[in-house]
C-alpha cells in the first residue's frame, strides 16, 4: 500500500510538467527567430550564422520535433535541449553554403510528428585568411597557404599586364591553393584571393634572401652555391667590384650553382639578382683579400710571423701560397693542413704527437669591444677534405700552449651528413656559434662530451688564441689516415 502510494505522488508530480511541455504542440510549428546560445545576447536575434554555430531557434509547436535541417543538411539535435519554444542545436559543420553551392535555398526546416515549416536563414563563412605563400621549385606556381579558402571566384598578382592566375586549385580542406603565376614584371602589392565571402590579401613580392654561400672565399674558376629563398627569374649573380658570376644554374627556388669569376680584387657582398628583386649574402664575400683585424685569426699566408696572416704551428702542417692551389684546388693562398696519419684509440681525446693533427693559432684580437656578447658571433673558416671523412673530430679550443681547457668546440660533420660520410666538392665554409664553445675542463680531460656553459661575453674568453686538435671521443678506434684536411681565412664574424 505504502509502495503504492509513492507512486501515485510521483505521478501526480510529473503529469502537471509534462503537460505543460507537451502543450501546444499540436499545431502547426512556428519559427519566430533565432539567437546566441550566450545569454548576454538574448536580445539578439539574427538572420545568418556560420557552420559549426551552436544556435537557438525559437518559435512554437516544436513539440514532436523529428528533424532540423539547414538547407539539405540534417543537424543532430538532444531531445533534452528541445522544448515546446525552443531549440538548442549546433549547425553542422558540413552544411553548405553559397561558397559551396551557389543554389542553396537559405532556410531552416523544422520537421515535427504534426507538421513542418520553414525559416529563411543564411549560412556564411568567415573571410579568406592568407598565412603564406612558398614557390615551387620552377617559381612559376606559387602555393597560397591559410584558412577558409571556400568559393574562390577569382586571383590576382600585382603584375604588369594579365594580372589574374593561369590557372589554380584549392584542396580539400581549404587550406592551400595552388596557383600559376601569370607572366609579367611583378611590383610591390598584395596578391588578392577573392572568394564568395570576402578578399584576402597578402605582400607580394615576397622577399628574395641569401641564407648562405658554400665557400664564402671562392676563387676564380671555383662553383660555389648559394642557398636562400625566393630565387626567382633570376638574372644575374653579382660579385664584389661589379663582376658577373657565369653558368648559372637555379636548383630550386632555395638554391643556385654560379662559377666564380676571375679577377676579384676586393671584398664586399655577394648579390642575386632576379624577377623578385635583389638580395646581398648576409657576410662578405673573398674577405680574405683585406683580413681586416679584428676579426681575422689568420689568413695563412706564411707560417711563423705573429700576425693574422700566419699561426705558430707546432704539429700541424703547411701548405704555402706556391703549392697549396696544387694539393688543395681552389685554395685563396696558403693553407694549413690537419692530417692524421696514425690511428687512434677508443676514447683518445685530442692526440696530435707524431701526426700534423695540432694547429695552435696566435694571440690576435677577435673584436673592438671586448664586453659585447657573444651571442651574435661566430667562428668560420674555410674547409678542404681530401678523403671522405667518417670517423674522429676536430676540437677547437681557446688558449695558449697548454692552456686549452678553457673553452672547447667540437666538430664532426660526419655524424649528420648522408650516410654518415662527410665528402664535400672543394672549398666548404663551416660556421660554428660561439655559444657551442664550453667552459670546462671535464669537457676535454675527463669526460670528453660533457662541459659547463658557453661564455657569456668575449672578456670571459682567457685568450683570443685557438688550437685545432685531431680528438677521438667514442668508444671505437679510428684508423690511420681518417682525417685529412686542409683550413683556412679562420674568422670571427657577427652572424652566422
Amino acid at each position: 500500500m505504502k509502495k503504492l502510494l509513492i507512486i501515485v505522488v510521483a505521478v501526480a508530480v510529473f503529469l502537471p510538467f509534462a503537460c505543460k511541455k507537451d502543450a501546444g504542440s499540436t499545431g502547426q510549428p512556428v519559427v519566430t527567430g533565432v539567437r546566441s546560445i550566450d545569454t548576454t545576447k538574448r536580445d539578439s536575434l539574427f538572420t545568418q550564422a556560420t557552420p559549426g554555430t551552436l544556435i537557438v531557434i525559437e518559435g512554437s509547436n516544436f513539440g514532436g520535433l523529428q528533424a532540423v535541417y539547414f538547407d539539405d543538411t540534417s543537424a543532430y539535435f538532444n531531445p533534452a535541449y528541445v522544448t515546446n519554444n525552443t531549440i538548442i542545436v549546433t549547425i553542422p559543420a558540413t552544411a553548405q553554403t553559397a561558397a559551396t553551392n551557389p543554389d542553396v535555398k537559405n532556410v531552416i526546416r523544422i520537421v515535427t510528428d504534426h507538421g513542418e515549416t520553414s525559416y529563411s536563414f543564411s549560412l556564411y563563412l568567415p573571410p579568406p585568411f592568407i598565412s603564406s605563400i612558398t614557390f615551387d621549385n620552377t617559381g612559376s606556381i606559387v602555393y597560397i597557404n591559410g584558412s577558409n579558402f571556400e568559393g574562390v571566384k577569382k586571383i590576382t598578382f600585382p603584375v604588369s599586364g594579365n594580372d589574374t592566375a593561369l590557372s589554380y586549385e584549392v584542396n580539400k580542406t581549404y587550406t592551400q591553393i595552388t596557383a600559376e603565376i601569370p607572366p609579367g614584371t611583378p611590383f610591390p602589392d598584395s596578391i588578392r584571393v577573392y572568394c564568395t565571402f570576402g578578399t584576402a590579401a597578402y605582400s607580394y613580392p615576397p622577399p628574395m634572401s641569401i641564407t648562405s654561400v658554400s665557400n664564402e672565399n671562392g676563387t676564380g674558376g671555383t662553383t660555389i652555391i648559394v642557398r636562400g629563398t625566393n630565387f626567382v627569374g633570376i638574372d644575374k649573380v653579382i660579385f664584389p667590384g661589379g663582376l658577373e658570376g657565369s653558368n648559372i644554374v637555379v636548383n630550386s627556388v632555395s638554391q643556385l650553382t654560379v662559377t666564380v669569376p676571375a679577377g676579384i680584387t676586393t671584398t664586399d657582398s655577394l648579390r642575386v639578382q632576379g624577377v623578385l628583386g635583389s638580395a646581398a649574402s648576409p657576410q662578405l664575400f673573398d674577405s680574405y683579400i683585406t683580413h681586416p683585424s679584428p676579426g681575422y685569426l689568420s689568413t695563412f699566408e706564411q707560417q711563423w710571423t705573429t700576425d693574422n696572416t700566419s699561426f705558430v704551428g707546432w704539429t700541424g702542417g703547411y701548405a704555402p701560397p706556391e703549392t697549396a692551389n696544387t694539393t688543395y684546388p681552389g685554395a685563396s693562398g696558403g693553407a694549413a693542413i690537419l692530417w692524421q696519419q696514425s690511428p687512434m684509440s677508443a676514447n683518445a681525446g685530442p692526440t696530435s704527437q707524431g701526426n700534423p693533427g695540432l694547429l695552435q693559432l696566435n694571440d690576435v684580437p677577435w673584436v673592438s669591444n671586448t664586453s659585447a656578447s657573444i651571442a651574435d658571433y661566430s667562428l668560420k673558416f674555410e674547409l678542404y677534405v681530401v678523403s671522405p671523412w667518417t670517423k674522429g673530430e676536430i676540437w677547437i679550443s681557446l688558449g695558449d700552449w697548454y692552456g686549452w681547457s678553457s673553452y672547447t668546440a667540437r666538430y664532426a660533420p660526419w655524424e649528420t651528413a648522408d650516410g654518415n660520410t662527410f665528402d664535400p666538392s672543394g672549398w666548404v665554409t663551416v660556421t660554428i656559434p660561439l655559444t657551442q664553445f664550453i667552459k670546462g675542463n671535464e669537457f676535454w680531460q675527463t669526460s670528453w662530451n660533457s662541459g659547463g656553459s658557453p661564455a657569456s661575453k668575449f672578456s670571459d674568453y682567457p685568450s683570443t688564441a685557438l688550437v685545432f686538435m685531431i680528438a677521438n671521443d667514442k668508444a671505437e678506434a679510428v684508423p690511420a689516415n681518417s682525417i685529412n684536411l686542409a683550413i683556412d681565412n679562420v674568422r670571427i664574424v657577427k652572424g652566422q
